[in-house]
Order: C-alpha cells, then sequence, then structure tokens
C-alpha cells in the first residue's frame, strides 16, 4: 500500500528533477556554474586573453546558411537570413558562408543582444557607397572567418548617408559589439569616410591576411584591441590604431606603413609579434593621466556631427609596476613590452616622440628599435617624470636614437643596465651603432635610419663595472659602466633634464672617441603638443637590419579582471537572466538533445502516473 500511496509523488519528483535538469542545462552559465576546463583538449588555448572560439579560423560548416551574391541580391540556401534593397540582413545566431559579390550594399547583422553570429567570407566583395561593407547594430559578438586560400574585399564610399552619420557609424566596417576577425584567407580593406575598422566594445584579430587603406584610422575601438597570430599591414591618414582603452599584441605580425600617430590607447601592451612603424608623430602614444588628455596630441580631425568622445575603460590587467603617481587616481596609463620585435621609424616629425607614455614606461622583454630624426625637438623614450612616472627596464634589448635635447634615460632602480650616449655633432642617417664587450663579441648592433644625436642602449648581457666599446659609425669609446642608469659623452650642452648622478660630471670609463653631451632626467610630458599643421610627409627609409639582436622572451599578459580566462569572460553574461531574452535558434543540437530528454521524462512520468491510476480504479 505504501507503494500506492507514494507514486504520485514519485512520477511529482521525477518531473520535477527533468525541469530543473532543463533549466541547469540551458541557463546554466547565466545562473553561474562555471565549467571545468581541461587544458589538454583543444578548447584551452593557452591565452589567458584569447578564446578558443577567437582562435577557430576553421569552424565546420556543415548545417550554415549559404548566401551567394549576385551583384544586386542574394541566393540564401538557410535560415536566419534575408535580403532587402541590396543588402543582406542576418536575424539570428548562427553560421553564415558568404561567396560572390555585392555592387552597392551591406552586411547587416541585426540579431538578439544575446546571439553569436559566425561569418564565414569565402572570396567575397563588397562595395558599399554610403555606409559599412560590414555593420552590426546588434549581437552579443560577432566571428569574422577569412576562408583558407580566400581573397576578400571590403570598400565604402567617400561620403555616407544620413542615416549612417546618424546612427555614428563611422567604419568600412562598423561593429557596435564585439567582433573577433580570424582565419587564414585574407581580407583588404579601403575606407574612403573615415576609419577602416570600428569597434564600439572589443576588437580580436588572431588570424588572416588584412590589410587597410584608411582616410582617418586603421582600427578605431572603444574597448580593447588584441592581436596574435595574424599579418595586418596599416595605411592611415591619422592614427594606424586607436583605442580609447587598452591595445595588447601577443603575437603575428603588425606594419603600420603611413600613419600619423602609430598606436595610441590608455594603456599598451606588447607581448610578442614584429611590429614595425613608420609614423609622422608618436610611435607608441599611451595618452591617458594628465599629460595628453583624451589623446589630444594626435592630428587634428573634422569630426561628423554626432561622433561620441572616448570611453577610457582598460580592459586589460596592468603589469605589476611600482609607481609615485598619486594625481591621477581616476585612470592608469602606461607603455609595457614585455616580448617580440618592436621598430619605429619617424623621419619628419620636429615634435614628437618614439614611445611616449603618459604614465610609465617598462621593459621586461623583446627587442625595441627606434630612429628619429635629429631635425627637431623630439625624444625616443618620453615618459611621464613630471607626474612620477618612471622607465624601468629589467630584460630585453633597446636601441632608441633620436635628439639630444629632449632625451631621457631609464630609472636608476632598473634591473638591467642601460647607456644613455648624447653627441655634440649628429650622426647622418645610416650609421651604424655597435655595442661589443671587452672580447670584442657584438652585443646589439643597429644601423639607424635617421639621422640622431642620442642613443640609448640597453642589453641583459651589461653588467656594472665590466669595459665595453661603444662604436657609432667610424668612432669608438670605451664605456665601464658604475651606474645602473648612467650617462655619458659631454655635458656642455644643455636639455629639459637633470645632471649627470654626482654634479653633472660624467662617470668614470665615458672617455676618448665620441663627443657630446651629456643630458640626462626627464624633460616633462608636453601635454597637448603636435597640434599644429601636420609635417610634411619625407622619404620613408628601408626596414632597418637588427641582425645581432639579443631577443628575450615575453611574459605572459595578465587575465582580465576577477583573473577570469578569456574563455569565461566570453561566456559572462552582461546581464541578469530576467532581464536578457534568449532567442531559441541560439541553442546548439547538444541542448536541444537535453531538452528532448527531459521533455521524454516529463511525459513518460506524467504518462505513467495516469495509467496507473485508471488501472487502479479498473
Amino acid at each position: 500500500m505504501s507503494t500506492h500511496r507514494n507514486i504520485d509523488r514519485i512520477c511529482i519528483g521525477i518531473i520535477i528533477a527533468a525541469l530543473l535538469f532543463t533549466v541547469l542545462f540551458m541557463n546554466g552559465s547565466r545562473l553561474g556554474i562555471t565549467a571545468i576546463v581541461d587544458e589538454d583538449a583543444e578548447t584551452y588555448t593557452g591565452s589567458e586573453n584569447f578564446t578558443s572560439k577567437d582562435m577557430d579560423g576553421s569552424w565546420d560548416t556543415e548545417g550554415a546558411t549559404f548566401i551567394e551574391l549576385s551583384g544586386d541580391t542574394a541566393e540564401i540556401e538557410g535560415n536566419g537570413a534575408y535580403t532587402y534593397d541590396g543588402s543582406v540582413y542576418i536575424t539570428g545566431a548562427g553560421r553564415y558562408v558568404f561567396t560572390g559579390r555585392l555592387n552597392d550594399g551591406s552586411i547587416v547583422v541585426d540579431a538578439y543582444e544575446s546571439s553569436k553570429v559566425y561569418i564565414m567570407l569565402d572570396g567575397v566583395e563588397i562595395s558599399c557607397t554610403d555606409s559599412a561593407a560590414l555593420l552590426v547594430n546588434q549581437a552579443e559578438k560577432v566571428f569574422l572567418t577569412l576562408a583558407d586560400g580566400s581573397d576578400n574585399r571590403l570598400l565604402c564610399g567617400d561620403t555616407y548617408s544620413d542615416e549612417a552619420v546618424s546612427d555614428k557609424v563611422t567604419g568600412a566596417i562598423h561593429t557596435h559589439d564585439d567582433l573577433t576577425i580570424n582565419g587564414s584567407g585574407s581580407l583588404e580593406i579601403e575606407a574612403g569616410y573615415m576609419h577602416g575598422i570600428v569597434s564600439k566594445d572589443d576588437l580580436v584579430i588572431t588570424g588572416g591576411e588584412v590589410s587597410i587603406t584608411a582616410k582617418e584610422d586603421g582600427l578605431h575601438v572603444n574597448d580593447a584591441v588584441k592581436i596574435t597570430d595574424a599579418d595586418i599591414s596599416i595605411s592611415s591618414g591619422d592614427d594606424g590604431i586607436h583605442s580609447d582603452g587598452s591595445f595588447l599584441i601577443e603575437g603575428g605580425k603588425l606594419t603600420i606603413n603611413e600613419c600619423y600617430e602609430g598606436i595610441e590607447a590608455v594603456t599598451i601592451e606588447v607581448a610578442g609579434g614584429d611590429t614595425l612603424i613608420y609614423s609622422e608623430d608618436d610611435g607608441l602614444n599611451a595618452n591617458g593621466g594628465s599629460g595628453d588628455m583624451f589623446g589630444m596630441g594626435g592630428r587634428p580631425m573634422s569630426m561628423p556631427s554626432g561622433v561620441s568622445g572616448p570611453d577610457m575603460e582598460n580592459t586589460v590587467n596592468k603589469p605589476e609596476i611600482e609607481t609615485e603617481s598619486e594625481e591621477n587616481d581616476e585612470e592608469e596609463t602606461y607603455i609595457h613590452i614585455s616580448g617580440g620585435a618592436l621598430t619605429i621609424i619617424n623621419g619628419s616629425g620636429r615634435d614628437a616622440d618614439g614611445i611616449d607614455s603618459n604614465g610609465d614606461l617598462i621593459i621586461t622583454g623583446g627587442d625595441v628599435r627606434v630612429s628619429l630624426t635629429d631635425n627637431g625637438n623630439n625624444s625616443a623614450l618620453d615618459y611621464a617624470s613630471e607626474a612620477g612616472g618612471t622607465a624601468k627596464i629589467s630584460g630585453g634589448s633597446v636601441v632608441a636614437a633620436g635628439n639630444s635635447s629632449m632625451a631621457e634615460r631609464f630609472d636608476e632602480s632598473s634591473d638591467q643596465i642601460s647607456i644613455l650616449y648624447n653627441m655634440e655633432d649628429p650622426a647622418d642617417a645610416g650609421t651604424t651603432v655597435t655595442l661589443s664587450d671587452s672580447s670584442g663579441k657584438v652585443l646589439l648592433t643597429y644601423e639607424v635610419p635617421q639621422s640622431f644625436s642620442s642613443v640609448n642602449i640597453s642589453c641583459p648581457e651589461l653588467a656594472v663595472g665590466e669595459t665595453y666599446r661603444l662604436a657609432i659609425g667610424d668612432d669608438e669609446e670605451e664605456i665601464t659602466p658604475e651606474d645602473t642608469a648612467a650617462s655619458y659623452g659631454n655635458v656642455s650642452a644643455g636639455g629639459f633634464g637633470g645632471m649627470n648622478p654626482g654634479g653633472g660630471m660624467p662617470p668614470e670609463g665615458a672617455r676618448g672617441g665620441i663627443s657630446g653631451n651629456s643630458v640626462p632626467g626627464a624633460h616633462g610630458g608636453r601635454g597637448m603638443h603636435g597640434m599644429g599643421q601636420r609635417p610634411g610627409s619625407g622619404d620613408r627609409p628601408e626596414t632597418a637590419d637588427m641582425s645581432g639582436q639579443s631577443r628575450a622572451g615575453g611574459e605572459g599578459m595578465n587575465a582580465g579582471p576577477g583573473g577570469m580566462s578569456a574563455d569565461e569572460k566570453e561566456d559572462e553574461e552582461a546581464e541578469s537572466p530576467a532581464i536578457k531574452g534568449t532567442s531559441l535558434d541560439e541553442y546548439d543540437s547538444d541542448t536541444w538533445l537535453a531538452l528532448i530528454i527531459s521533455a521524454a521524462g516529463i511525459i513518460a512520468a506524467t504518462g505513467f502516473a495516469f495509467i496507473y491510476h485508471r488501472r487502479r480504479r479498473i
């Protein structure tokens, strides 16, 4: 009899368990349940800054919607997209494969705010005269994949429609949400209106060969720019890359062939890859803090009405850096170089810096080469010493050449020795700087592309008390460092800086062959510099030979807020489940299978209870 009495309770328990199982399986991440990730599994990327989905440039197209562009229209096989007035609209989560040519239209993503949209370009050319060629109005995240072996082009005109301007559309690719570009194909972007790629959230590029020609910025991003394993080339009228938040490169190749400023962001991290910048103003500019508010050191530009100012959110964690600055609690800014090769060349900027941080400059690895023309008041390395910022080096190699009047040296608290040498007479463009040890072994060599009267040198092999030979062209001098950060040469010329330690006389070991000016110290930030007319372009030198350098390995970058991995951050929901809706097409086949099993359990339990009671009554 007890079994008969409890049969209803058993069936109700089964139904409740099935319902709970369904809710947890379909909404687990929104309820705070985190999946355990096996580091040996394919979903583990080995980087805290890039998710497995960011890195997946060869996803399976089975079950995807295929869209063949054909001039003024398109043929669609599958769900989630339609054509209207020469454009293709994507309305839901899913995978979409594009081929063909669109004469004057756009791919427009207008999906649920929780939708992840995957777009593969497989031999596509899209022209749009009055708006973005790819426009993301709404989605959680869009993955733009360049199919293996494919060549793709996106082009926009030089005048946007009133509707596009009112919507603040300013890029050839313009997205109001996160965008990832991956794959192994090529993508050429020609932006006649303003910027090449614009993202109002994060922009991640993890693959492909991407070439951008833009009237203003090559990349223009509100939050974070993160790059690895891609080959990117940019020619732009203003910034090569501009971020109102953070910039990070971990790998790949980045070449900015033409720009006013190279990379401008609140925080800049170079952790790997090969970066080459030809700039007319600053090569790297960490523009937070009080020294250069909102990046005003850049070239003045005419913005369309309604374009908003920067949002200074920083999404990449800062390395552990000690600083004495207490003036700017609301915003941190720094440049951190921990790996890779970074080369900055400027042959025309008279009031420019190679590396310019409105906060700290920290070098812990990598190979850094900077060459600025001696014709002007510039600094190869500049940081906010006047506001408590510091410049420290603990690894990697540096040869930074520029003008002596504004030269700054590294801080004496650095773990690695550096030598600042200022000359009385500038060296010609193409002069080779070589540092050798007492046995004649070459530690560093660099053929400096531009004329210079100051050079800052550092490498891990340097030691206090050891003797080295510095050769600048045909002139040579023996130097025996007595301090971690010291200056050498003649002190007859002044500049914006302090005197040598110990009363301003050059330390022992600075003698012979090369005459010059020893002007260490910090000249202070110049604030809103470079606001005048844009300098002439001049001839661009060939890429300098960096043979003989000591390549240092890069350090890993910190994870995002709270120590979360990139995969965890990607799956975290910004809003509560009660507020943020989810469309049915969000769920994959595994989720639907679980839903079907749960429904079958509910139906079976209900049916069993009904049949059982009916038979008992009979």
